[in-house]
């Protein structure tokens, strides 16, 4: 059943997630130019959501998002044209990343913040993973304390 009713936010989130938290734990021995690489990529994710949105609610032209994505998102020409196919054929699928990203990221971060010194990435990561591919905003409710 977690495959059929999987949330691709978590699902692409968490992959960016995992990029980033690696690279905050040493993967590629905290270099410069790994962290310009995840920069490249978060950029990215970020005009994926941007592009999405200027093709489902402001009617951009194909014209205008392969321009933005080569100009500012340093993209080939194919790589701009299909993700102008994805975004006219998928709604929404290419802001998965980012939302469920600064979801997670925010998650962590918070529980981060009222954990202190007692906060543990591991037993983070594994609590949360244990809910499956649930969205987010759920995961969310079951992982913070309940306020009185």
């Amino acid at each position: 059943m977690k495959s059929i009713f999987g949330n691709g936010a978590m699902i692409e989130g968490w992959a960016v997630y995992a990029e980033r938290m690696m690279l905050e734990n040493g993967y590629g021995n905290n270099s410069d130019e790994m962290w310009l690489l995840w920069d490249k990529w978060n950029m990215r994710v970020t005009l994926n959501t941007v592009i999405d949105h200027m093709i489902q609610v402001d009617d951009a032209s194909e014209k205008d998002v392969v321009a933005l994505l080569r100009r500012d998102g340093f993209q080939e020409e194919a790589e701009a044209r299909g993700k102008w196919l994805r975004a006219t054929l998928s709604q929404v699928q290419l802001s998965s990343y980012f939302t469920g990203y600064t979801e997670i990221y925010a998650l962590r971060e918070e529980l981060k913040k009222q954990q202190g010194k007692n906060f543990n990435l591991k037993a983070f990561h594994e609590q949360f993973l244990s809910y499956g591919s649930a969205p987010v905003k759920y995961i969310r409710e079951l992982m913070l304390p309940k306020k009185s």
